[in-house]
């Protein structure tokens, strides 16, 4: 859910997902895609000893595309959206200071893949904790599309021309020294709509030196103490300096279960490891 989407005038052909089976063996979380370009992972952490990543850019479109790679800065906020800024938050650091990213620019043929390598520059001059920057790939406008017909223009109209650009950006963060950071869930509530659609609203409070990213299950426990899984969401993040992530997720009313003289939980889990970071319950 953390993969910043930049979508201008039209929507895309959606990801061949033969070519993307092929590539990674199963379709998973850890891939982003938008438009005709693959990406893989969908976020980077430096830690420990680690300088270098890899990225693997794939073109699973139809035509040759470049593509341009800078970084960007953003901040979340409480809902879970990215608004681009220019000059960090109180107690946000940015990591581009601490990056490099080779090559600046990449082309692909349809099909084709390549690796992007992101190196940690500076890491000395780095104070303890999180900084973070988003890797961007921004495709290049193609001004001659193949299969485009020259078309005779009538010098007495106005034409205009919408052409697609977008581009994607992934979390690039760069810790240092140890984590004290704790994350803990509150304010469970549920409601339901007018069409019999169910909700589960709650916070992820975040405190501490670092982000907080994993992933959401949601469970019901009927009267009689059965378990049924409910609502999944991977991607959930708390970046810093954020505190608080509000979150409404739907659920799913297993058969012939109702959502009454039962309760929720929610389990916050870290997607690599599974290990529990936060855990609440709703009584109903």
């Amino acid at each position: 859910m953390d993969g910043i989407k930049e979508t201008r005038f039209f929507s895309f052909n959606a990801v061949r997902f033969a070519f993307f089976i092929t590539l990674f063996l199963s379709i998973d979380s850890s891939a982003l895609a938008q438009g005709d370009l693959l990406i893989f992972p969908k976020r980077i952490v430096f830690e420990g000893r680690n300088r270098i990543e890899q990225v693997i850019l794939s073109n699973t479109g139809k035509e040759p595309a470049t593509y341009n790679i800078s970084f960007l800065d953003y901040k979340m906020t409480e809902s879970g959206e990215f608004v681009a800024i220019t000059e960090p938050e109180l107690g946000q650091h940015f990591a581009t200071p601490f990056l490099r990213v080779y090559p600046r620019s990449v082309d692909l043929a349809p099909g084709e893949s390549q690796t992007v390598k992101v190196q940690v520059i500076n890491a000395e001059k780095m104070e303890e904790g999180e900084c973070r920057s988003h890797l961007y790939f921004r495709a290049e406008k193609n001004n001659n599309p193949l299969g485009q017909d020259n078309e005779v223009k009538d010098s007495n109209t106005i034409t205009v021309k919408l052409e697609a650009v977008f581009g994607i950006s992934i979390a690039t963060i760069v810790r240092k020294g140890k984590s004290n950071t704790s994350a803990s869930i509150s304010g469970l509530e549920y409601t339901y709509d007018a069409d019999a659609n169910h909700f589960l609203k709650f916070d992820i409070n975040r405190e501490g030196n670092m982000s907080t990213y994993g992933a959401i299950t949601i469970y019901f426990i009927s009267r009689d103490n059965k378990k049924f899984e409910v609502g999944k969401a991977g991607g959930l993040a708390v970046y810093t300096p954020g505190k608080v992530r509000k979150v409404k997720m739907q659920v799913q009313k297993p058969d012939g279960t109702y959502f009454r003289a039962g309760k929720f939980e929610v389990v916050y889990t870290a997607d690599e490891s599974k290990t529990i970071i936060a855990q609440a319950r709703l009584e109903l």
